[in-house]
């Protein structure tokens, strides 16, 4: 069995308030195409469809458009909710979407309650253990499932890791065996500034060591870590796909593609990472104003955000840049000052209009205006008024 595995959709998603759907639409309809020239039987979506609980219209309709385009193409598909998801939302769409071809998990479930899914296509059987967003503080849920414990959970990763040896035991010999997670692996490769992933459910509270992995899986297909990457020292193959587009630009260097998975009962599988096409890159230019612009105007098929270097600070040059660079999302200011002493009081036993004052040179390299001083006083009276 073939089957095509991506994540981390993010429909909805804007660039600095902008939108992208066109991109949306070109990149959806490229994963399509990857699906059916490969003859693709199940596509894998590991999560995060949406970027919000609250998803608008139009990206609903990214994702019907996209459904609908490989259930034409007798593609089934496996949907589990991420952290950007809302489970209710999801399992709305999967009590039509299931005499489709589309299973949408959108809570965690035992193997006997539809955790695990079967799926048959050219004489061979797959066993899917689909395992949506498991959130921290859940161990009652899945005490549920797994039955009582003589001893309490080891913390979230002890919980996911319980889960997931529960949930393998579905797996034979005889059948193609794959888990589809939304998680973090602990060791997996994220953007550390400017990245996408929500910083809350990235780290140790919610990582799960790599040995959690199913030994007996033939492939874990990850969602959740927007950078495509296979993930070191499980005891069997689990890679992340990443997102779509790049979403944010700590992910400006990432290619972002689909992993195509060909598995067959007791053999390794084999795999291929599939780049896309689509998409305009996010790239960061660096240099003065004219240098800034120059190299803009080189790139009109990429966001662009500006990093302008002034010897001393001057207003004005945010508007100057986006006026020159239509597809300028983002201007930062960079102004070169030296370092000195500061031989004020220590900052807490400063008052508020003296730390601002202070917060103010620090940031523009000189000092706030008389009347800007002045209003930062008059807001600090009305909120403390007020409290």
């Amino acid at each position: 069995m073939r089957f095509l595995h991506t994540a981390d959709w993010h429909l909805g998603r804007t660039i600095r308030g902008r939108s992208r759907t066109i991109e949306f639409e070109a990149v959806l309809a490229e994963v399509c195409a990857i699906a059916r020239d490969r003859s693709v039987d199940v596509v894998l979506v590991c999560g995060d469809i949406y970027d919000s609980t609250s998803p608008p219209p139009e990206a609903e309709r990214l994702l019907t458009t996209t459904l609908r385009a490989l259930v034409e193409a007798k593609v089934e598909v496996v949907l589990i909710a991420g952290n950007h998801d809302h489970p209710r939302r999801l399992d709305a769409l999967g009590r039509l979407a299931e005499l489709l071809g589309v299973h949408v998990q959108s809570a965690v479930r035992g193997p006997e309650d539809g955790g695990v899914i079967t799926i048959e296509r050219g004489g061979e059987t797959a066993k899917i253990a689909a395992i949506p967003w498991v959130p921290e503080g859940r161990a009652a849920d899945l005490e549920a499932i797994l039955g009582p414990r003589e001893e309490a959970f080891q913390g979230y990763a002890g919980q996911l890791s319980e889960l997931y040896r529960h949930v393998a035991k579905a797996f034979t010999p005889e059948t193609v065996n794959i888990l589809a997670s939304h998680v973090f692996v602990d060791g997996a490769q994220i953007a550390m500034t400017d990245g996408s992933e929500r910083r809350l459910h990235i780290g140790q509270t919610y990582a799960v060591p790599p040995a959690a992995i199913p030994t007996n899986a033939h492939y874990s297909a990850l969602g959740h870590v927007h950078q495509p990457q296979d993930i070191v020292g499980t005891p069997s193959p689990a890679a992340y796909s990443g997102s779509l587009l790049q979403m944010d630009f700590g992910e400006r260097d990432q290619q972002k593609g689909v992993w195509v998975v060909e598995a067959h009962p007791g053999r390794p599988v084999q795999r291929e990472f599939v780049p896309f096409t689509s998409g305009r890159p996010l790239i960061e230019v660096r240099g003065t104003l004219d240098e800034v612009i120059t190299q803009g105007l080189a790139r009109p098929d990429a966001y662009i955000r500006a990093v302008v270097g002034l010897d001393a600070y001057e207003t004005g040059i945010a508007p100057r840049v986006r006026e020159a660079l239509a597809n300028c999302v983002d201007v930062r200011v960079e102004v070169a000052r030296e370092e000195r002493a500061l031989a004020d009081p220590e900052f807490k036993h400063l008052k508020p209009a003296e730390q601002f004052t202070r917060y103010y040179a620090s940031s523009h390299g000189k000092e706030p205006a008389p009347d800007l001083v002045a209003l930062f006083r008059e807001v600090v009276e009305e909120a403390t008024a007020q409290t």
